[in-house]
């Protein structure tokens, strides 16, 4: 080992021998820096190290930890003894023969749950957290055939937050490795790559900026476009000037704070107090406001004291931006500036141009004009004020500003000062011809797809446009998305409104459930999942220009938007400095609002392609169903997957189809990346062939569409367990413990509980599942601290009541998953010619409806999900009465304010069934007296006060947990809280329903009312409660000994209570 070392160069070292042929450890370290050698073992090695000069001192452990199960504790237990032994910045690094989420793991069988929580514990236990890497995912690998190749993340780094404090710039390098199964780790502490940091509008706030504004908008003079470059030009000087007073105002009046607590108090003294304390809080939400516009956290509102959440995001995020190095055309990696910046502006430069391919008419055939002129003249109405504001309000006020550093919370502040003149630009572009190209300038970032990325095509560009052109965007995509449904495929379910991603995960579910067990027939059938390739990138404008065209677009209008998707420069941003500009010749801007539709205008190309070939029986789509339609094709966006017969024709087809549809729009399919699923019945000689002529990868199941398991078997836990990867990696994600106790519940509603939101609006989760990912939830709430655990002073249940009953109004997930489904029921009732309700119906209800349907054989698992919310949706339906011809008397909820409506008390009368034998239809009027001879006094009464239009019209089913009659997840999940929870139970009063309700709507910091909540409801540390839950032997007041401390004796009854507050003087 030592011979090694100094053939390395390494003078100076520490070696730990071999275990027979087994083990071995070596620390070696050149002149340049001191290394005290703390202990060492034959899994470890410690040491402090500390620069030259002086330097830097931190801690530094090299861990090997057991390949073994068996000997996997005494490991941990050696990491946690090393964890009481210091107080230095701390890295340990090394093998530690574990992983801590089943994702860092591909091939082989899933790794043991319980060990890699018992890693993740040891981390937590240790303060340790995961350092990230750049590089390849996985760091050891076995197996040299894919069927038996296993690739493992075991070597990692992991540093405690004075580490990650001391060296903010460290980078963790994955290198290639050829002679080892496991891959080196380079731990560079100062990395080189600075970015260049924006000015950002963090001065908004300021007491005097909007007279600053006024100042210096009422002085200038010109167009809008010199008036703004001018405001902005008097904005940064003054923000220069403020800039050097805001630490010292802060600290000025801690002070002054302090110096006044001290003195006595009188009136005098209090009033100066209370002032100081609210210019002091003024400066504190002033810098809590920048950071949160640098971390770009949208779920957490201000005003909680979160700064230090904040910034540690803002940190966070920071460096998960930075472009640390880049690959060159050879292969090989920069790091030099220049070099990356040529990179970058090249390859987009490259991107956006070879356009102008020409248009075929076969590709045109399919598509028919949908747009009428009366929807013309709607699209072509002279524009108004109030869509200029509209589309302005639409805009998250913090988003990254465009070229002009202008973000969209300028505007929305100052529109009482500059909202004439804006909106005189914009609505003269818009109604007296179009020329933006002076406000079309736009900014590329880089934002990245995969974790650790070093190729270009890693990386997403997102367009930073300038607010001014988004409005005028905005504007004119709000009035295409008034005709958008007319004109759009049913197969494409994004940006059309009443269509939902959802609907594609049930069809596309729904086709690969018929796929896998056909077993039957001579023909097989295949699902090609396709990748496209920068897919905006390559769109060309005069595809989309003909599309529009054909559509029955007025020729005006599509000049109009081409004028805004051509007039465009770009300039790339590399770590906060930018490239020169260069023009586009092709492509659209994701950050755009008019890209979306846009996007969907290009891809109707290839729906009409599939659509000429299915009528041409050239290509056969996939019935789930025999009386069901054919499937060919579903879209989201660029998320592709097309259905048709596994033979070498439809392949053929196929691709003829992609190839037609690239040299026409220029969008490219990756074929690399594609897969292909073919049904149980498929001959092995068939597959061959397919895959041949596509040049696309067979697979068993096309893992996961739009983000979810596109095929889930028995096991459905194992399926759905990175969900509780992902809740786990947010909670564990270090910045999260600088949250406040307000701050808690809102990551818990507004993230936690969001990543279920997706798969629960298609799956029923097994209840199992559920509770565990509630009990992650509830340690979560009450813990202190990362590494201490908190007493549970409430049970979940008790949490999920609504907030003016009691609780916290977290979720039951088990209900929240019924009441998500539920919402698909609903659809399936009132969108019956939607595509999904036309497949489903035609399978599982084909001669009745929804609320009638049976389970049916070998039902998909998406269709016993939606089925199990029926008891939900028929709990909450009622009818709204039209003719009454389809409206049973008594078998169907139909008479308002009733809970047992369904069979209201009556006189027998066998001749009226239906609600129409109560109507008169000549008159459109009741017939009063046979209702008041029929039923009893109250329920004749709210018969007769139900409305009839004048006009027959149909009887309607509608949802009665809501005002508007309209289906609600909210009100849905209400009425399931509400049937499930015990009667006997929690019952509160009025008054104690009023004061909460007040209580949740006091303009105070969240974590005060959380407080005065747990007050509310004795959940405090009192000695009593301690004493209950055997912390505690004792549980007499501290202070006066005569009494048991319980939350009535801390606040009113303690006589140290008492002379509080009699000091405080409150009436």
């Amino acid at each position: 080992m030592e011979k090694v070392r100094q053939r390395c160069g390494y003078q100076y070292g520490i070696d730990v021998e071999a275990m027979g042929s087994r083990g071995g450890l070596s620390l070696a370290w050149r002149g340049e820096v001191n290394i005290a050698v703390q202990s060492f073992s034959h899994r470890h090695i410690d040491v402090i190290v500390e620069e030259e000069d002086g330097g830097k001192k931190w801690r530094l452990t090299g861990f090997y930890g057991s390949p073994y199960a068996n000997d996997r504790e005494e490991a941990w237990n050696l990491l946690k003894r090393l964890h009481n032994q210091g107080e230095y910045p701390w890295m340990v690094c090394g093998d530690f023969n574990e992983i801590i989420y089943n994702f860092e793991k591909k091939g082989g069988l899933p790794r043991d749950e319980k060990k890699m929580e018992e890693f993740r514990q040891v981390l937590e236990e240790c303060q340790l957290a995961d350092l990230g890497y750049s590089g390849n995912w996985f760091t050891w690998e076995r197996g040299n055939l894919p069927e038996t190749n296993i690739q493992e993340r075991f070597d990692r780094g992991v540093g405690n937050e004075e580490w990650r404090s001391l060296f903010p710039d460290f980078i963790v390098y994955h290198l290639p490795h050829s002679f080892s199964d496991h891959c080196p780790i380079l731990i560079n502490t100062e990395n080189n790559v600075r970015k260049q940091q924006r000015e950002n509008f963090r001065f908004v706030l300021e007491e005097t900026f909007i007279e600053e504004v006024k100042m210096s908008w009422s002085s200038s003079t010109g167009d809008l476009l010199h008036k703004l470059s001018t405001l902005k030009k008097d904005l940064t000087r003054w923000a220069q000037q403020i800039r050097g007073n805001r630490n010292l105002k802060k600290n000025i009046l801690t002070a002054k704070l302090a110096k006044l607590l001290e003195a006595d108090r009188d009136d005098e003294n209090l009033a100066e107090i209370i002032d100081t304390k609210i210019h002091l809080n003024m400066e504190i939400d002033k810098d809590e406001r920048y950071w949160e516009q640098r971390a770009r956290i949208n779920w957490l509102k201000l005003g909680d004291r979160n700064t230090s959440f904040f910034h540690k995001q803002a940190t966070l995020r920071k460096k998960r931006n930075l472009i640390q190095k880049l690959q060159l055309d050879d292969g090989r990696e920069t790091m030099v500036s220049e070099e990356m910046m040529e990179i970058v502006r090249s390859y987009f430069a490259r991107l956006f141009s070879n356009g102008n391919r020409l248009s075929t008419d076969r590709i045109f055939s399919e598509i028919k004009a949908c747009v009428s002129e009366e929807d013309n003249a709607k699209l072509k109405a002279k524009f108004t004020e109030e869509e200029i504001w509209t589309a302005l309000t639409e805009m998250g006020p913090t988003k990254a500003p465009g070229e002009d550093g202008l973000p969209a919370i300028f505007y929305q502040k100052c529109w009482s000062i500059i909202g004439k003149d804006v909106s005189y630009y914009c609505l003269q572009q818009l109604n007296n011809g179009m020329n933006v190209s002076s406000i079309n300038k736009t900014n590329i970032v880089l934002i990245p797809k995969v974790p650790n990325p070093n190729n270009i095509s890693q990386f997403r560009p997102i367009s930073l446009c300038n607010v001014i052109y988004k409005l005028i965007a905005k504007v004119i995509a709000n009035r295409i998305r008034v005709v958008i449904h007319k004109c759009i495929d049913p197969a494409q379910s994004a940006f059309v409104p009443g269509r939902l991603i959802t609907d594609n995960v049930l069809l596309a579910y729904e086709i690969l459930h018929t796929l896998k067990n056909k077993k039957a027939g001579k023909k097989g059938l295949m699902a090609v999942k396709l990748d496209m390739s920068k897919a905006y990138d390559r769109v060309e404008w005069n595809f989309v220009e003909k599309v529009m065209k054909q559509m029955g677009f007025n020729k005006e209008w599509v000049d109009m938007i081409l004028k805004c998707v051509s007039s465009v420069s770009y300039s790339a941003i590399l770590n906060g400095v930018a490239s020169e500009n260069f023009l586009p010749s092709r492509g659209l801007r994701q950050g755009d609002p008019l890209s979306p539709f846009l996007f969907l205008f290009c891809g109707e190309g290839l729906s009409s392609l599939m659509r000429s070939a299915t009528t041409e029986n050239i290509i056969k789509g996939v019935k789930a169903s025999r009386s069901g339609p054919a499937i060919s094709h579903l879209l989201f966006v660029d998320d592709c997957i097309m259905f048709t017969e596994a033979t070498q024709r439809g392949a053929t087809s196929l691709k003829q189809i992609l190839k037609e549809y690239e040299r026409n729009s220029g969008q490219c399919v990756n074929f690399d990346k594609s897969t292909v699923f073919y049904s149980t019945n498929t001959q092995e000689r068939e597959r061959s062939i397919v895959s041949q002529i596509l040049a696309v990868r067979s697979s068993n199941d096309i893992e996961r569409y739009l983000g979810l398991p596109s095929m889930v078997g028995r096991k459905k836990r194992l399926s759905f367990q990175n969900l509780k990867d992902r809740f786990k990696q947010k909670i564990e994600n270090w910045s999260i413990r600088f949250l406040s106790q307000g701050g808690k519940e809102v990551f818990i509603k507004a993230v936690l509980q969001a990543i279920l939101t997706f798969s629960m609006a298609c799956f029923l989760i097994p209840k199992t599942l559920c509770k565990d990912l509630e009990g992650i939830i509830a340690k979560f709430w009450w813990q202190k601290s990362r590494n201490r655990k908190g007493i549970h002073w409430c049970t979940w249940e008790d949490l999920c009541l609504l907030k003016e009953d009691g609780g916290l109004g977290f979720r039951n997930l088990a209900n929240f998953n019924v009441a998500l489904l539920a919402k698909q029921g609903w659809r399936l009732i009132n969108y019956p010619d939607s595509l999904l309700a036309r497949v489903l119906k035609a399978k599982y209800y084909p001669n009745s409806n929804f609320a009638e349907a049976r389970l049916g054989n070998l039902p998909s698992l998406t269709w016993r999900s939606v089925w199990a919310a029926r008891g939900l949706l028929e709990k909450g339906m009622c009818w709204r009465v039209g003719k009454g011809d389809k409206i049973s008397i008594w078998d169907d909820r139909w008479i308002s304010g009733k809970n047992a409506d369904r069979d209201p008390n009556h006189i027998s009368n066998e001749d009226i069934k239906l609600v129409s034998d109560l109507i008169d239809a000549k008159n459109r009027s009741w017939k009063s007296e046979l209702i008041r001879n029929t039923f009893e006094k109250d329920t004749a009464e709210k018969i007769l006060q139900i409305p009839l239009a004048e006009l027959a019209h149909k009887d309607l089913q509608v949802w009665r947990g809501e005002l508007t009659r309209e289906f609600s997840v909210r009100s849905a999940y209400k009425l399931l809280q509400e049937s499930s929870q015990d009667p006997n139970g929690i019952n509160l009063q009025t008054e104690t329903k009023k004061f909460y309700r007040k209580l949740w709507n006091l303009e105070i910091p969240k974590k005060i009312q959380i407080t005065i909540w747990k007050i509310s409801l004795n959940l405090i540390p009192s000695l009593k409660n301690l004493k209950i839950k055997r912390v505690v032997t004792d549980d007499l007041c501290p202070r006066w000994h005569q009494a048991e401390e319980d939350g009535c004796h801390i606040f009113q009854q303690c006589p140290a209570t008492k002379e509080i507050w009699n000091q405080l003087q409150l009436s």
